[in-house]
Order: C-alpha cells, then sequence, then structure tokens
C-alpha cells in the first residue's frame, strides 16, 4: 500500500514503552493487502495448481485456501462468447463454431446439469450486468473465479451510449429501464459523479461545505414525528416545482447541532409560506434544529459540471461533462445494488474478479431492509469464501446474512456507499452468522452516502475473527460489532486483532475507529488487541452552521463532538483492549455504560482529547451481580498538551466503584488538572492530579515518567 509504509514509519515513534499484547508487533504483522490479493488471486483462478496456494505461506493467510482450488469441470464464460456454445473451450475454436458461454448464467445452469464440484472461469474483460445473478443450494461448492493472467471486470448496469450534446452544453442520452428500476449512480471512467443537487457540492472537497442547515420550527415539532417534516431558513431552497423524485440526505440528531444519524428520505411535499419539507421520514431519529442536508434529484437541480438527472419517463439521462473529452468516455449507469446472490449456495467460492459501479442502496434506513443489499450478498449460506475480489463503487461490499464460517480474505473494498462488509441477521429471524473470518482485505473509503456504517459491522456473530486488515477513511466506524436490538443479535467471544485503521469518524458528531455494542447486557468474553489506530476525527456543525475544529473535544459543554479510537458503548461488558497502539486520535479509549472491561498494555500518544473516557450513561441503574469495577492498567500515556486530560469520569449512577486505574505509565504534561472525576472523589474537587487520585484510592502504582 502507497499509504501504509509511511503511515507505520509515521507511528514508530509511539512505540517506545510496548506493554503487555506487543503493541508493536502491529507495524510487521500486516501483510500489504494488495499483494496478499495479488497472492489469492494467483492461488484460486481458474487453471492454478492444486500447490499455488503454498505461494501464501508465511503470510496472514496461511492456510485458509485449503480446498478452494480449480475441481471438477471448468465452464468458461467471454464477453465475446455465446451461450449457445459448450463453455469448455476458454476461447473461441478456429471454426468459430464453439467457444466459452457469453452469460455467467448460462455457465452456473451448466455446472448444475453437470453436477458435483465445478468451476466457472471468466475471461478477461468487461461484463454489463442487468440483473442480480442468484446461486442456490444447486450450487453448493461451486467456485466462480477469474482465468489465471486474467481480469474480468463486471459492471452493476449497462454502459451509456449514443450521447448528444445540446444547446445549453448539457449531454443527454437514451436510457430505457425495466418497469421498477432506476438509475442509482453514474460513473464516467469509473469515477462516480453527482446526483444534481442543492447546494452544490464543494469543489475542493471540503465536508463542511455544500450544506443548508434546519431552522428551528414554530410551533415546535415534536420528537416522536421522527424526521417525517423540518423547517428551512427563508431563502435556502430554490425553486423546485414538482416534488416527485426529491429526496433530502440528511444528517441530525436529537440535539440541536448535533449530528450522529443520518438517512436519504425522499421529500413528500415542500410548504413554502411554512418553510416546512414534509417527507417519508422514520422514526429512528429526529431532526432537530441545525441538522446539516441538502437536496438532491430534481431537474432543476442540474447545474454545475459532474451531476446528471434520470427522467424515468421519458427513458432520458442529463450530464453536465467536466470537460469536452467526455465523448470519448466509458459511461456506466449503477442500478444493480446486489451483483451476486448466494441464497443456500454452501461452500460456494467466488474469487479473482472486479465488481464496480452499482446502485448505491444498502445502508440508510428508509425502506431498506436491516444493512441490506451488497454487491455479494450471501443468505443462509455457510462456509462461502470470498476471496482476493476488487469491489468499488457499490451499496455494500459484501454482505452476510444468518451464514455461518464465512471467509472474507485478501478483498479490496472501496469508495461504497455504505459498509464495506456487513456480517450478521435479518431482522424478524434473528439467525446468527457464527464462525466469520475477516482477514486481510483492504477497506477504504467507506460511507460514501451513508455515514451511519462502517468498514467492518457485525452483529448476531459469534466466534468471529477480524484481522490483519487495513481500513482507511470511513464515514464514522472503521469496526463496528455487537448488539442494537438486544439478545437478538447478541455477539461472544469475537477478536479483533492486528488492524490498521486510519482516519475513522471523518463524517458524524459521535463514532470511532472499534466500537463494541452490548445492548443485551452481559459478558461478551471478546478481544479488542494488537490494532493501530490513527487519525479518528469528527464532523459536527452548531444550529448557525459553523463548524467545531477538527480534533476538538471540551468535556465541559453539551451538546459537543465525540470520538474514540477505541470505545464499548451500550452496556458492553466483559471486554479485553489490549495492547493497542492509539496515536492522533481525540479520545483514545472510552467505556460507555458497561461493567468488567480490562483496558491494558495500550500505548497512547498525540491525543487532542483525554486518553481514557468513563461514562455510565447507557448503564444508569444497572449493576448486574457479576459486575467488577472497570480496569486501566498498565497503559503507557503521553500527554502532550497542558490542558490534556489524562481520564475524564463522568459516573453519577455508578460513582468511585466504576472504574479502578493502576499501574499506567504517564509521560509529558500532567499537572494538579490531568484527572476529571465525577461524581468528585478528590479532595481537590472535581479536578486533580495523580496524587489527588491515589489519595482517593482510585489508582495504584501508576507513575508521571520524565518526558524525555
Amino acid at each position: 500500500m502507497r499509504r501504509r509504509f509511511a503511515l507505520i514509519l509515521s507511528v514508530l515513534p509511539v512505540m517506545l514503552f510496548p506493554q503487555s499484547g506487543n503493541p508493536a508487533s502491529v507495524a510487521t504483522e500486516i501483510d500489504a493487502p494488495e499483494r496478499l490479493q495479488t497472492l489469492v488471486r494467483e492461488a484460486t483462478c481458474a487453471e492454478t495448481s492444486a500447490t499455488s496456494s503454498a505461494r501464501l505461506n508465511g503470510t496472514s493467510l496461511s492456510g485458509v485456501l485449503s480446498g478452494s482450488t480449480a475441481t471438477g469441470t471448468i465452464f468458461y464464460v467471454s464477453p465475446g462468447g455465446k451461450d449457445s456454445w459448450s463453455g469448455r473451450l476458454p476461447i473461441a475454436d478456429q471454426q468459430g463454431d464453439d467457444g466459452p458461454f457469453a452469460s455467467i448464467e448460462r455457465a452456473r445452469d451448466a455446472a448444475r446439469e453437470k453436477g458435483g464440484t465445478n468451476t466457472i472461469a471468466l475471461g478477461k474483460g468487461d461484463y454489463y450486468l442487468t440483473q442480480p445473478i442468484v446461486f442456490d443450494a444447486r450450487d453448493a461448492g461451486l467456485i466462480l473465479t477469474a482465468r489465471c493472467n486474467e481480469a474480468p471486470i463486471l459492471h452493476g448496469g449497462p454502459r451509456v451510449r449514443d450521447w448528444g450534446q445540446q444547446a445549453d452544453g448539457r449531454w443527454t442520452a437514451p436510457l430505457k429501464l425495466p418497469s421498477g428500476e432506476g438509475v442509482g449512480d453514474l460513473f464516467v471512467n469509473g469515477i462516480r459523479q453527482t446526483r444534481a443537487r442543492f447546494p452544490n457540492a464543494p469543489a475542493d472537497g471540503d465536508p463542511r461545505k455544500g450544506w443548508l442547515f434546519a431552522a428551528k420550527c414554530e410551533p415546535a415539532i415534536d420528537m416522536r414525528e421522527g424526521n417525517t417534516r423540518f423547517c428551512f431558513h427563508a431563502g435556502d431552497l430554490p425553486a423546485v416545482g414538482d416534488a416527485s423524485g426529491l429526496v433530502v440526505d440528511i444528517v441530525g440528531g436529537y440535539q440541536p447541532g448535533s449530528q450522529w444519524g443520518n438517512d436519504t428520505l425522499p421529500v413528500v411535499s415542500i410548504d413554502g409560506p411554512g418553510r416546512t419539507v414534509h417527507t417519508k421520514g422514520t422514526g429512528y431519529f429526529f431532526t432537530a434544529e441545525g441538522s446539516r442536508y441538502f437536496l438532491t434529484g430534481a431537474k432543476a437541480l442540474l447545474d454545475a459540471p459532474a451531476e446528471w438527472w434520470y427522467d424515468l419517463g421519458a427513458g432520458q439521462i442529463y450530464y453536465v461533462p467536466v470537460d469536452q473529452a467526455f465523448f470519448n468516455s466509458v459511461v456506466v449507469v449503477g442500478v444493480l445494488p446486489t451483483f451476486f446472490k448466494l441464497d443456500g449456495a454452501n461452500g460456494m467460492v467466488i474469487s479473482g474478479l472486479e465488481l464496480r459501479d452499482g446502485a448505491p442502496e444498502g445502508s440508510g434506513k428508509f425502506n431498506t431492509e436491516t444493512r441490506g443489499f451488497g454487491a455479494i450478498r450471501i443468505e443462509r449460506a455457510d462456509g462461502v469464501k470470498i476471496l482476493g475480489n476488487s469491489i468499488e463503487n457499490v451499496g455494500v461490499g459484501v454482505h452476510v446474512s444468518e451464514s455461518k464460517d464465512a471467509l472474507i480474505a485478501g478483498n479490496v473494498i472501496a469508495d461504497v456507499a455504505g459498509n464495506g462488509i456487513y456480517v450478521g441477521t435479518n431482522y424478524g429471524t434473528f439467525g446468527k452468522s457464527n464462525g466469520a473470518r475477516i482477514l486481510s482485505n483492504h477497506i477504504h473509503d467507506i460511507g460514501k452516502v451513508y455515514i451511519e456504517t462502517a468498514g467492518i459491522w457485525f452483529q448476531a456473530a459469534d466466534n468471529v475473527r477480524i484481522a490483519d486488515n487495513l481500513i482507511e477513511n470511513t464515514a464514522q466506524f472503521g469496526i463496528s460489532g455487537g448488539s442494537l436490538w438486544g439478545s437478538n443479535d447478541a455477539v461472544y467471544n469475537a477478536v479483533i486483532e492486528h488492524n490498521v485503521i486510519h482516519n475513522a469518524n471523518q463524517q458524524t458528531a459521535d463514532g470511532g475507529a472499534i466500537k463494541m455494542m452490548g445492548e443485551q447486557g452481559d459478558s461478551l468474553k471478546s478481544i479488542i488487541r494488537s490494532n493501530l489506530v490513527t487519525g479518528t476525527d469528527h464532523l459536527m456543525n452548531r444550529v448557525d452552521g459553523t463548524f467545531w475544529p477538527p480534533g476538538y473535544e471540551n468535556t465541559s459543554e453539551w451538546p459537543s463532538p465525540i470520538s474514540w479510537a477505541i470505545y464499548t458503548d451500550g452496556k458492553a461488558s466483559g471486554l479485553r483492549i489490549e495492547g493497542n497502539t492509539l496515536s492522533g486520535n481525540i479520545t483514545a479509549i472510552g467505556i460507555n455504560g458497561g461493567w468488567s472491561n480490562l483496558v491494558m498494555g495500550n500505548v497512547i500518544t498525540d491525543g487532542s482529547g483525554a486518553a481514557f473516557r468513563v461514562d455510565d450513561s447507557t448503564g444508569r441503574g444497572w449493576r448486574p451481580p457479576w459486575a467488577s469495577p472497570n480496569r486501566i492498567e498498565g497503559n503507557t500515556v503521553s500527554i502532550d498538551s497542558s490542558s490534556g486530560l489524562a481520564a475524564y469520569v463522568y459516573a453519577p449512577d455508578h460513582g468511585p466503584g466504576y472504574v479502578q486505574f493502576a499501574h499506567n505509565r504517564y509521560i509529558g504534561n500532567l499537572n494538579d488538572r490531568s484527572f476529571r472525576i465525577s461524581p468528585g472523589i478528590m479532595r481537590s474537587g472535581e479536578f486533580g492530579s495523580l496524587l489527588d487520585l491515589q489519595k482517593a484510592g482510585a489508582d495504584t502504582g501508576s507513575v508521571v515518567a520524565p518526558a524525555d
């Protein structure tokens, strides 16, 4: 990875005092994901030898590919093939009367007819899919892969041709789609373009630009209405005429100016005199004053380079090109949120393919199933392997529901609208996805449309191992696991280790790099260890539309940005957070509402907020019989600012028995305000020094070491 080695070198100075768990090993134990993707492709391509997986020996994927090499009959597919041919030849014969199939569906059907464990091998070239390809129990053990040394590219929609330029500089092309389908995204030479919107997207990509901000409603909206309507300031909205097709992309929360929730909501109507936008909203979060939003989807908004709009009735797509070279560009419309659906297809392997340019649906809450869709969607299919693929410009990369022992390894997943990888369940049935292994993937630029997302999101999944992944540039979470609904989607015995997470929580007021939830209120018995986390930030605006500065934390004000490198939430208990290296984040490690968590042997440097932040809020009134204090011990912490907090504890319900500190090593600018404890237990009051904390009996054996 072009940035990976520079990243690791930049944090080597923070690894001066490794504790138990050996955080320094993070820098050497991760294999560069693109290298692993290449090795996986070589080990799983159609004509590979049975011993080629030995190339992975000594990497983090040693031994995981047993049983995934080609077996049975190989059926070939090529963009230049014909479904009337046998599919048994990789290229057409000299007579031109036999060769590969043209479609994956025909190859799938031939493999079913043949019986046994067979392989579908895709040759190089572009495949433009018009509908999802479904595999079921008849396809158990099927291998869908690339030919060796070839690069098949699958697009989630048709290529658009026959463009013509209008007098106003816009270009149009005919595009007739089947009934019920629409254009989810437009891609020009593989780059996602912008659906016509107001305000226009900032040309420099600054996430603090291009927003409107909700006004205070008079009379006030009842919070129980959720976000079914919100108010706007006079003069904010352009005239759009017919509201059909208009969508509001909104980031909001219950408190004025706070933003932790997000959705894309169809607009029902706009009441100009009442300055109110009515939407098909949800009850999930409330659109308070100051929530930020933009409008999209109306022809009247098509006024900036790289914007597009689709006229469904006329079957025409409109586009404003960035430059005159557009005429020679390859333009694809993304209509498919799902390329492959594996429904009961146990043991299938998908490897070495490039999937790109799909529809962005997948992680919004309005009118979608739980974290739904997925370019590769696995339902009730055990033992599936997703190996060495490239997945880009889609809604969700890989979605796994109610399927055991999935292996997702060596893939590159990038520029997705929602989650990179989701492993979990379907609401209502709540079957579990136990035993998943998510290894050595490069996941980056996640949450391009839906911000409440993660590079890897898992729930209702026991015995999951998430290791050796490189995750960069996520809207909210790098890795998010645990229960949202209680026991129905609880997680136990998870291991999250040796991952590098850089630049998480770039779009919300409350998020972080690694998060664990425990709404069921028992011990998760899970481990977060030996991860490297840098650059975790936040994005939060005030009611007046100004933004808090990057890296900001002030524990004395509310609402205020909250951002953590690693944290527990929703009563998450029984976690071991050990041997992680956390540099250049805001809060390093947080505990919110749970018991019996152990934070041990971590190295924390260059933070702009508290090194440790502990809050009993999600667990107030709850102390189970098995609960023991949260322990923060044996960590090395560098405080780089005179106003920096070593620890902030706010536990009015649980009091001093909620957390204990021991044997930590603090370096740098500690003073008589380095610890803030509420309710006050130190004689000095709410703020105090390490000595004050120790005299209060809440710390044993911690020391302040010289800065050098």
